[in-house]
Parts: C-alpha cells; sequence; structure tokens
C-alpha cells in the first residue's frame, strides 16, 4: 500500500498537468509581453510548449515503469487489420461528433458560430506560424492522448474501486484542459472550451479503453487534425 501512494500522486498530477502548465506558459507570455490580452493569441505557441513538458515527462515515467516512450506509438500487427477496419468505421461518425457541438454551443452561448474563431485566431509574427505549424501537430500527437489513456487512465485502473472512473477522468480532463487554451476571463468563452471537445473525448476515451490498440491510429488523426487547426494562423498572416 506504501509503493502506490506516490504512484497515485503522480498520476493524479498528470492528470491535471496540462490544465495548469496551458496558464503557466500563457501567464509567462503575458508577463513577457505586458499584456494578457496579447497573451491569448499565442495559444498555439502555449500548446506546443506543455506538449514538450508533457512527453519529458511520460519519457521518464514510462522509463521508470520499463517502458521505452517511443514504443507505445507501435501498432498492434496481430490485430492491425481489424483495427483499421474498426478505426475507418469510427471515423465516418468522427466528423459531425467534431464539427456539430462547436457549432450548437457557440450559437446557444453567442447566438453567432463565429464569435469563438475570432476570439482564438488572431494574427501573430509570420515566422513563428510557420515553425508552429509543424511543431505543435507534431508534439500534440506523442503529448496528449498518450498523457490521458495510456499514461493516466492504467493507472487509474489500478487504483480505483469504481473502474469506469478510470475511463471517466481522464476525458473529462482531456476536454475541461481546453478551459486554459488559451484562457480567455470570459465565462461564455470558458464553457465553450470546456464542453466543446467533450463529445470527441467521450469517443476517443470510450475507443481506447475497450481497444487499446486503437490508441496510435487516434494520437496520428489528433495531429492531422491539429495541423488543420495551425493552419487556420496563416490566414491571419497579412
Amino acid at each position: 500500500m506504501q509503493a502506490t501512494k506516490p504512484s497515485s500522486a503522480i498520476t493524479y498530477l498528470i492528470l491535471v498537468s496540462r490544465l495548469f502548465l496551458f496558464l503557466f506558459f500563457q501567464a509567462l507570455i503575458a508577463l513577457i509581453a505586458h499584456s494578457w490580452e496579447t497573451s491569448e493569441k499565442y495559444w498555439l505557441l502555449t500548446a506546443t510548449q506543455t506538449n514538450i513538458v508533457s512527453i519529458s515527462l511520460l519519457f521518464i515515467l514510462f522509463k521508470r515503469d520499463g517502458i521505452r516512450f517511443f514504443k507505445i506509438f507501435s501498432f498492434n500487427r496481430a490485430s492491425i487489420k481489424k483495427d483499421i477496419y474498426i478505426f475507418i468505421g469510427i471515423v465516418i461518425v468522427t466528423a459531425p461528433i467534431v464539427v456539430v457541438p462547436g457549432y450548437l454551443l457557440s450559437t446557444m452561448l453567442w447566438n453567432n458560430p463565429n464569435v469563438p474563431t475570432a476570439m482564438m485566431f488572431g494574427p501573430i509574427e509570420k515566422w513563428l506560424t510557420y515553425i508552429l505549424l509543424i511543431a505543435f501537430p507534431v508534439t500534440i500527437t506523442f503529448a496528449e492522448l498518450a498523457t490521458y489513456f495510456v499514461y493516466v487512465m492504467p493507472k487509474l485502473k489500478k487504483v480505483l474501486k469504481v473502474q469506469w472512473f478510470a475511463l471517466l477522468l481522464p476525458v473529462v480532463f482531456l476536454s475541461i484542459q481546453h478551459c486554459t487554451l488559451p484562457f480567455i476571463p470570459d465565462l461564455n468563452f470558458i464553457m465553450y472550451r470546456a464542453f466543446v471537445f467533450l463529445p470527441f473525448a467521450i469517443l476517443i476515451g470510450v475507443s481506447i479503453y475497450f481497444r487499446p490498440p486503437l490508441f496510435i491510429y487516434f494520437a496520428i488523426l489528433h495531429g492531422i487534425l491539429d495541423f488543420g487547426t495551425a493552419l487556420m494562423f496563416l490566414l491571419e498572416i497579412k
């Protein structure tokens, strides 16, 4: 019992880490820029910085458990054909799950689906945009889902008596972490960011919980989707 307590504490720290790391790096940028409002538009940078920290922590923690970090991004050759078929089926229902919540929430909160996009996407330095165009999707591929569903979720399954909590907590924190990415002190925006990705988080969490080999496919999909997100910043370059 004494051996599991430190491990449990670290697991819960990793669970909430990204939520606070986003805020920490944004505050650091605000300090340098002498403006919180200015820091808000650099959220792609704060996300990338957080991803680098997350990857570093996971590398250390997996190594402590005798697991090579990059090995978790391997395809399961024994079930690869079946995994691909299942993943394709999931992807077919993914599009509305990704798009519809954002439209519904923004319409409900602002009566205008374009408001959150206008709040989040502003012009930043051209040279930085091109760096983040690659750095952001690549680092998030290795950081985000691995944090919640490869490290945290299996650890929680070992220490929680109510097993479905091991699925619920990573799903919830995957969703609400976006409250601080970026942190804009507007209640409607905070609510929007907290819930807009919840259906997608549930889909990913449930899929990986019941079929762990699907993780690598979702990690790749996540990187591709966030490459599209990074491209939106190019539209702001004058």
